[in-house]
């Protein structure tokens, strides 16, 4: 339940992020200190999307086990029911 929690989370900051960048316009880069808030929210931004590419990789790699896991099952027992229905 917790790597769920930690999902939700990451893509809830991702988008967080990704809706500061898109309401900053270019004209507001000369107020003091938006360059630095630009950046932070870039990197930030940035950082979450790479924790997400993370965990759908482990999420990815997780799949793959169970998938060649119970491959080997149906091969292994597979031919067992088939003889069992005759």
């Amino acid at each position: 339940m917790d790597d769920i929690e930690t999902l939700l989370t990451t893509i809830r900051t991702f988008y967080a992020k990704l809706e500061q960048l898109r309401a900053m316009e270019g004209p507001e880069f000369v107020l003091a200190g938006r360059r630095e808030t630009y950046k932070e929210t870039l990197e930030d931004a940035y950082a979450a999307y790479g924790r997400l590419e993370t965990i759908v990789d482990e999420l990815g790699a997780e799949l793959e086990y169970q998938h060649k896991r119970l491959d080997e099952g149906v091969r292994n027992y597979g031919t067992y029911d088939a003889q069992e229905k005759d």
